[in-house]
C-alpha cells in the first residue's frame, strides 16, 4: 500500500485509510519506532487487553439468586429443544 506525505502546517504527516486504523486499532495515539530498515507503527493499547481478568470474574461464583434465574425453564426448552 502506498500512502502520501502530506503537509500539516510546518510538519509532514500521514493519512491511514479507515479500514487500516479499525483493522489494527490504532486509536487516539500509537507507538511509533525506528527501525535499522523503516518505520513501526503499533498500537499503544493491545487488541483484547484486560479480556483475560474480565473473564476471570465473569466466571466467579454465581448467586443463589442468578442461579434460580438461570435454571428456569419453559415448555419450548423441555418439550421442543433438540441439540445436534
Amino acid at each position: 500500500m502506498r500512502i502520501k506525505v502530506i503537509d500539516i502546517g510546518n510538519s509532514k504527516g500521514i493519512r491511514f485509510p479507515q479500514t487500516l486504523i479499525q483493522q489494527y486499532n490504532l486509536t487516539t495515539e500509537i507507538n511509533v519506532e525506528l527501525k535499522k530498515d523503516g518505520i513501526m507503527i503499533t498500537p499503544t493499547q493491545k487488541p483484547r487487553a484486560g479480556w483475560e481478568e474480565q473473564f476471570k470474574q465473569a466466571t466467579g461464583k454465581v448467586s443463589s439468586e442468578e442461579k434460580s434465574w438461570m435454571d428456569t425453564g419453559n415448555s419450548f426448552d423441555e418439550e421442543e429443544w433438540a441439540w445436534k
